[in-house]
């Protein structure tokens, strides 16, 4: 198991882990996704309000110059799903990415230190440039749904020569919050334009919003 060094025990025991955390197959997130773009497998590791120390927790990774929470939290998200075949046939890990601006001013991606310390507890290769994303015509901070989905249409691009290097490959697509799904369906869609590839998803956090959504829509599994 992962050293403690990144955050305390209290942190660690006030984590709410969700019900995708052990990424079984055919799970309600899983096939949320389904509808929209061809999924293999999908896993969020704990749930994610405003009010819960979780959101405390996304925070100082995101903003507070504290990469190596992610790196930790990455591995240990990592550990209980690789005893479950979650990573089985996965070729790759590619970290959802952001914008040029953002990546500047933190000095680091969020959703690539989860991915290099999913990489690390599972021996899969990470590829970080895979995708460049442009800017927000917006903040999705305070969105609806709808709005989400509009705000980040068109903001991907393929990086040139990705289509050769990732053809056929089984990807797992890594981000650190799902909130309304519309950045990973937007980003998935982008990756999906490569031949023959299958990909996953696995996120750090899924909001409790998206989670009471999901059960209205298909209240099984």
């Amino acid at each position: 198991m992962p050293d403690e060094k990144a955050l305390c025990t209290r942190c660690l025991m006030d984590i709410d882990l969700s019900v995708y955390a052990d990424g079984k197959e055919g799970n309600t997130l899983e096939r949320a996704f389904w509808l929209q773009l061809p999924i293999v497998r999908a896993a969020a590791f704990m749930t994610y309000s405003r009010e819960d120390s979780e959101h405390r927790m996304v925070l100082e990774m995101k903003y507070h110059n504290k990469p190596d929470i992610g790196f930790y939290l990455g591995k240990l998200m990592s550990h209980q799903l690789k005893a479950n075949g979650f990573f089985s046939g996965v070729d790759a890990i590619i970290p959802m990415p952001i914008p040029l601006d953002k990546r500047m001013q933190r000095g680091y991606n969020q959703s690539e230190q989860l991915a290099r310390g999913i990489s690390l507890t599972t021996g899969i290769p990470l590829i970080s440039n895979a995708i460049k994303r442009l800017h927000y015509k917006t903040s999705q901070t305070h969105l609806t749904a709808t709005e989400r989905k509009e705000n980040v249409k068109n903001t991907f691009r393929l990086r040139r020569g990705m289509t050769d290097k990732l053809r056929g490959k089984h990807l797992l697509l890594v981000d650190d919050v799902i909130t309304s799904t519309s950045s990973m369906l937007e980003f998935g869609r982008t990756l999906c334009q490569i031949p023959d590839i299958k990909v996953s998803v696995l996120a750090l956090a899924v909001s409790k919003n998206l989670i009471r959504n999901i059960r209205r829509i298909n209240p099984v599994g």
